[in-house]
């Protein structure tokens, strides 16, 4: 639906009106608006960005492997 606006923008495609509302309707449920999204959304995030960087969790230790019993 999105590809559909954007060739209508653009000129490539030629669409009735009903086609373009029809479109934009689909496109709400498609794609979420830039910013949308609820709080817990937000913290989680910052708990994700927060957890990469110098305080985040340790690589897990080497495996130590049994050797010569197959």
């Amino acid at each position: 639906m999105l590809q559909l606006l954007k060739d209508v923008a653009l000129g490539r495609t030629l669409a009735t009106t009903t086609q373009v509302r029809a479109a934009i309707a689909a496109v709400q449920y498609t794609h979420p608006k830039k910013g949308e999204g609820g709080k817990k959304d937000e913290k989680a995030e910052a708990a994700k960005v927060a957890g990469r960087g110098r305080f985040g969790a340790p690589p897990a230790p080497p495996r130590l492997v049994a050797g010569g019993k197959t």
